[in-house]
């Protein structure tokens, strides 16, 4: 007598378990589901077996070898296409030379084997079918049988209008080598689908064995916890395979437990589990082997896999964990929740029930995880960078993310307020603009749909249309890394606060939402922000002397907005322009400037009419230039040169250092409709109208701006290391000049050096201004070596304790 065990099977309902692990290969009290059936069939006399492979075949048959560690002999059949459940067993054909045992690897049961086999001998049976009853048979074929056990009928997967029986195909089949004969070879076959049903159509011997004893297939989550609670309470009546200390408390080889630790059984603790003070291990907990519990955590029903490590007062309730699991200290672990093979969990986040963690994940300090981590690295309790909510767009960013996101932001704001949205021309940015605007109206918050625009149009229509705040939406570049960003804007047309961003965050976490059909938003679609801005901006320019000088330029722009939008302004002004890559050449086209725009709108790179690209140093210089006579007051970031602070001054402006955000920046000046430093377009017009004023063109005006020496660089620094750095810079330069607008700007004789950790990044940046560029550079490159050198000497520090 020969078996057949079926382990070829993905196991996606049971994912996340089986992302890395073959469905036959999930752990049950820390042996394989396999290894259950591999004893099952040498109780039964059955020791030649052949084993099906498809799915991660090598974790299978390196784990069981030969099987002579079983007392077994196996044989491995691969296939390269799937088979089927039939076509699987023709596969091994040339090993099933006698009668066969059919059973799946991923099912657990103590059913009596050699019962159903007598039975099938007895029936002369071409095949039968080991059937039991169950509650719910919608997931299994249902089966009837006459008397004398012959099937009558046969129904897989039935709705329930079609269940005519609770009793069901187990998926375990005694068969006779002549059934090969009906499978064809190298196709896709099922027993259930095609061949039962045709052997019941031609009057086979086709017999059914109802059986008693433990069954369960392990399809789902929920079915995979309860087989082990199973095994835990007696009712399998399989051997489980440890030392039983106390009632139903079973304790593998070389386990540590505390004196204080409360152990509540049914549990199962594997080989070198570490059980530390104070640690409560409840009802139905299996723990894997070398895992390591900290002190003051409880656990009940909790599931966890080999080499994970669970910090310390962490509560986890009816979870499961797969291998090689972090789990910091004080998380909320919840019932039903699963967290993949190699996830880290950070301390104080909290996981909701039934979310699932694919494998090799992050979740963030104090994260609340409410949905399924299935797609990216990483979820954290910040949403917001620099420039707003970044992420892969319809993986991080998707309508169901922003809908949530919009009812998060409209619980934080009054019915009846009025909302501007607008979106970048890319269909997916457009498509989330509509899953927003869906969200705040069901929130009760108006709307008003801007149309296609970019982040200055949006600030000016928030302020126009006397809105409460906006939302812009735009695919970034290089649109290949397919990025959204998601920016909000307040009622001043600035970037939300720190503070509201922490609200909408919070809100977010918490899923505190608004829903009210009393009160539904309105929505209004308003296009005609685009020329009221445009006719807004020709006010602030000299027309006439810009007319007078016929400006050629070459405009290098995102191709499905930018012409449009700026065609009417151009062709006020008198200028012509050629829409092209800047590498098509300024002087072949006779442009007298080059521009390259960003597709959002708010920053550009500037070209002579030789070809040379101008600095940020520069750019920013020429802006405040263009710009003296309608500014009076503007914000410079503590990370740009003095030279520039020098010249606004000269230039009778009023100059504020702030920090390098974009908000900090503009609020200096936030009574001004335009801001140069963030509105491309604005800005350069106001560069053309001071060209035009001086008649001269941009490369003589160039000799003009004063020389800046700036190098930046970044360096590696992992979040856990970021307040350790900048505690050894400040410690080191103690007595020194120092500025903490933003990170710490350090001077000295030779200069300055600013350290700005990142905030969305594992990076600290190192941004120096120096009498020369050798001067900058080398203040660079000793400070980013120093902040290496920090980082060196703290880990070997915290590896000598």
């Amino acid at each position: 007598m020969k078996a057949v065990i079926m382990a070829g099977g993905k196991g996606t309902r049971l994912r996340p378990l089986t992302c890395h692990t073959p469905k036959p290969m999930v752990p049950l009290l820390n042996r394989p589901c396999m290894e259950y059936t591999i004893d099952l069939l040498k109780k039964h006399g059955i020791t030649e077996i052949a084993v099906t492979l498809q799915y991660l075949p090598d974790v299978i048959r390196d784990t069981f070898g030969d099987g002579s560690r079983y007392g077994v002999s196996l044989v491995y059949f691969e296939e390269t296409i799937p088979l089927g459940t039939a076509g699987s067993v023709k596969n091994c054909a040339d090993f099933l030379d006698e009668r066969f045992v059919v059973i799946s690897g991923d099912t657990l049961t103590a059913i009596d084997l050699s019962a159903a086999i007598r039975f099938h001998e007895q029936k002369h049976a071409l095949a039968t079918l080991i059937l039991t009853r169950v509650e719910t048979p919608l997931e299994f074929g249902v089966v009837m049988t006459d008397e004398g056990g012959r099937i009558t009928r046969f129904l897989e997967k039935p709705s329930w209008a079609e269940v005519f029986s609770d009793t069901v195909n187990t998926g375990i089949y005694v068969c006779e080598p002549e059934v090969l004969s009906y499978i064809e070879e190298e196709r896709e076959v099922d027993f259930s689908k095609e061949i039962f049903p045709a052997f019941l159509q031609a009057a086979k011997s086709l017999y059914g064995y109802e059986a008693s004893g433990y069954w369960s297939d392990i399809g789902s989550l929920e079915v995979y916890q309860q087989a082990q609670f199973d095994l835990l309470d007696g009712r399998v009546g399989l051997e489980i395979k440890a030392q039983e200390i106390a009632p139903r408390i079973f304790l593998e080889n070389d386990v540590r437990i505390d004196s204080s630790v409360r152990l509540e059984g049914p549990v199962y603790i594997g080989e070198n589990v570490h059980l530390q003070a104070g640690v409560a291990v409840g009802t139905y907990s299996i723990l894997g082997k070398n895992t390591v519990i900290s002190s003051g955590t409880k656990l009940s029903r909790a599931i966890i896999w080999e080499n994970s490590v669970i910090g310390k007062k962490t509560e986890i309730t009816g979870t499961t964990l797969c291998r090689n699991a972090r789990i910091e200290d004080c998380v909320q672990l919840g019932e039903g929740a699963v967290i993949g093979d190699h996830c880290h969990i950070g301390a104080k986040s909290v996981v909701k029930a039934g979310v699932k963690i694919w494998p090799d994940k992050e979740v963030g300090e104090n994260a609340t995880v409410t949905t399924s981590l299935i797609y990216g690295a990483k979820q954290t309790k910040n949403l917001f960078g620099t420039h707003g909510i970044k992420g892969i767009g319809n993986v991080d960013i998707t309508p169901e993310f922003v809908t949530r996101l919009a009812a998060a932001y409209a619980y934080l704001l009054q019915a009846g307020n009025k909302i501007a949205l607008s979106a970048c021309s890319h269909p997916f940015a457009q498509l989330l603009k509509h899953s927003i605007m869906t969200s705040l109206c069901s929130s009760g918050i108006d709307t008003v749909d801007l149309g296609i625009g970019n982040s200055p149009l949006i600030r000016y229509g928030v302020r126009s249309l006397a809105c409460k705040g906006g939302i812009h939406v735009y695919m970034a570049e290089p649109v290949d890394d397919k990025e959204i960003v998601i920016q909000f804007i307040d009622h001043a047309g600035l970037p939300i606060s720190r503070d509201m961003e922490r609200k909408i965050e919070n809100a977010y976490w918490q899923e505190t939402y608004v829903r009210n059909l009393h009160r539904l938003g309105t929505l209004q679609v308003e296009h005609q922000v685009q020329e009221a801005y445009l006719h807004a901006l020709i006010e602030q320019l000299n027309v006439s002397s810009i007319q007078r000088q016929r400006f050629h330029l070459l405009i290098d722009s995102e191709q499905r907005f930018f012409p449009t939008f700026l065609a009417p302004l151009l062709h006020t002004l008198g200028v012509t322009v050629h829409y092209g890559s800047i590498q098509d050449g300024i002087r072949n086209k006779g442009a007298d400037i080059g521009v390259r725009l960003d597709k959002n709108g708010e920053q550009f790179a500037l070209f002579t009419e030789h070809g040379e690209k101008l600095t940020n140093e520069q750019i920013t210089a020429l802006q405040l230039l263009a710009c003296s006579g309608q500014h009076r007051r503007i914000g410079l970031p503590v990370s740009a040169p003095i030279e520039l602070e020098h010249m606004a001054q000269l230039l009778q402006m009023e100059v504020v250092r702030t920090k390098v955000s974009p908000r900090s920046m503009m609020e200096v000046s936030s009574e001004q409709r335009f801001h140069p430093m963030f509105d491309a377009v604005y800005s350069l017009m106001r560069i053309l109208s001071y060209l035009a004023s001086e008649e001269k063109p941009l490369s003589v005006l160039l000799e003009l701006l004063p020389a800046c020496h700036m190098e930046k660089k970044t360096v590696f620094c992992p979040w856990a290391a970021k307040g350790k750095v900048m505690r050894r810079v400040m410690e080191e330069n103690k007595g020194k000049l120092l500025e903490l607008v933003d990170g710490i700007k350090v001077y000295d004789s030779n200069g300055w050096v600013l350290i700005l950790p990142d905030s969305e990044d594992s990076h600290v940046k190192v941004i120096s201004q120096g009498a020369t560029a050798e001067t900058a550079a080398t203040l660079a490159s000793s400070y980013a070596r120093r902040i290496a050198e920090y980082q060196f000497h703290e880990k070997r520090e915290i590896d000598s304790l």
